[in-house]
């Protein structure tokens, strides 16, 4: 049994693989100021792995509290998954393919299992990544905009009239009216970001289809996926987990040898 870490900005995801099958996945949020103690507690009711296989974009905070909790607990080391010039049917298009971030690689690599056909993905998480991949594995190369916590954020902190808006305990996750024009200063913010969001999505799509003269498969994930999907111009396939099916490929394909023990610079 193995089990997958997907170490997020957001949230620390995992599931456990037996064979070829993954469990349901579940998941705690990242702790503020570190504390990651009592969020790896949740790890104590799990059957003890063989292996434990993370993709880590939390920080080198975040790869040693996992690499510590693991050795007291389970006795066995961390594997560290890192993007690479090439795995599983899929080429980076980074110069320095180790840069490219591990949550788009695997999510590549995931979506290279399932569909046939050049490929547009979105991870809506705390930033909007976006990767286009043709229908022969090429990476074709990405971007990133912020997400939508972290647009409102920056206008939480920036603009007195709208931090007047948001109460302190919800501001990150504003539930809200979405309309066309807002009535109020909350559901203005919350309409906005997730307009400004669509926009960017649906334009990328059409200079893709333009710039390959083919209409990619569109992909769309992550936490804010479904705010965005009942907006969205076009139709999209909504994939959750990417991270850790995309880690499942690479922990099937690969023995405890092929993996870094150590935490990724």
């Amino acid at each position: 049994m193995i089990l997958l870490v997907d170490a997020g900005n957001s949230r620390i995801k995992w599931a456990l693989l037996s064979g070829t099958r993954m469990d349901a996945a579940a998941y705690v949020r990242q702790p503020a100021f570190g504390d990651y103690q009592g969020v790896l507690d949740a790890w104590r009711d799990l059957p003890q792995p063989e292996r434990v296989v993370v993709a880590n974009v939390a920080g080198e905070a975040c790869a040693a509290a996992l690499r510590d909790w693991v050795a007291a607990n389970w006795r066995c080391d961390v594997e560290f998954v890192t993007a690479s010039a090439q795995a599983h049917g899929v080429t980076n298009a980074y110069d320095e393919p180790a840069r490219l971030g591990v949550d788009r690689w695997l999510a590549l690599i995931a979506v290279r299992e399932t569909y046939e056909g050049a490929v547009c993905v979105f991870d809506c998480g705390s930033a909007l990544t976006i990767d286009v991949m043709t229908a022969d594995g090429r990476h074709l190369g990405g971007l990133i905009a912020p997400g939508l916590a972290m647009m409102r954020r920056a206008l939480n902190q920036d603009i007195g009239a709208v931090r007047q808006s948001f109460q302190k305990e919800d501001k990150d996750e504003a539930p809200g009216k979405v309309s066309l024009l807002a009535h109020d200063t909350r559901s203005a913010v919350v309409g906005g970001t997730l307009y400004t969001m669509i926009a960017v999505i649906d334009r990328i799509v059409r200079d893709v289809t333009e710039a390959l003269s083919d209409e990619p498969i569109r992909i769309i994930g992550g936490g804010d996926a479904e705010q965005l999907l009942p907006l969205l111009s076009e139709r999209y396939h909504h994939e959750r987990d990417l991270v850790l099916k995309g880690l499942a490929v690479i922990a099937r394909g690969s023995s405890s040898a092929d993996a870094s023990p150590g935490a990724p610079e």
